[in-house]
């Protein structure tokens, strides 16, 4: 399990580059399409089409950081009148579902990626965001059921 959590640690390092890699090329090219279209009437269309890309793995990659960190979006109201035993099994079975649900959506973006690559050649390696996402999200969820089994045992 020590080499999961060292793993982990070093994906969430990973990440948390991209995010400021990406977030500070975002403001870059947008500033500089905004500066040169307002001063010398000329915009650049490539950035106006990465720029899109760009928000979307900053979007996933800061999802899977916030799952990581367990800041993602929780519906926890009923739980707070539960049982702890109540509230270990629901997280337990919630882990397992997020699991099952990012596997099975991990293989399909795997389709989608090749079909990307077909269809729109280099520029659809963008998309490899997608099963990344979904196999990180795995991971995390699978740590997260590990953690609670060993809680529970």
């Amino acid at each position: 399990m020590r080499f999961i959590k060292k793993f982990d640690e070093l994906l969430a390092v990973f990440e948390k580059s991209l995010v400021v890699v990406f977030f500070s090329s975002l403001i870059i090219l947008i500033t500089f399409n905004v500066i040169s279209r307002n001063l010398f009437q000329v915009s650049f269309q490539k950035i106006l089409e990465i720029s899109p890309s760009l928000v979307l793995w900053l979007a996933l990659l800061g999802s899977s950081l916030a799952l990581r960190n367990q800041r993602h979006i929780k519906l926890e109201i009923l739980l707070r009148f539960c049982s702890d035993k109540f509230k270990t099994f629901a997280i337990i079975a919630g882990s397992t579902f997020g699991m099952t649900v990012m596997g099975i959506l991990f293989w399909i973006s795997i389709e989608f990626v090749g079909n990307e690559i077909v269809i729109f050649g280099k520029w659809g390696f963008i998309s490899i965001i997608f099963p990344m996402f979904f196999a990180i999200s795995f991971f995390r969820y699978f740590i997260q059921l590990m953690n609670n089994m060993k809680a529970e045992a």
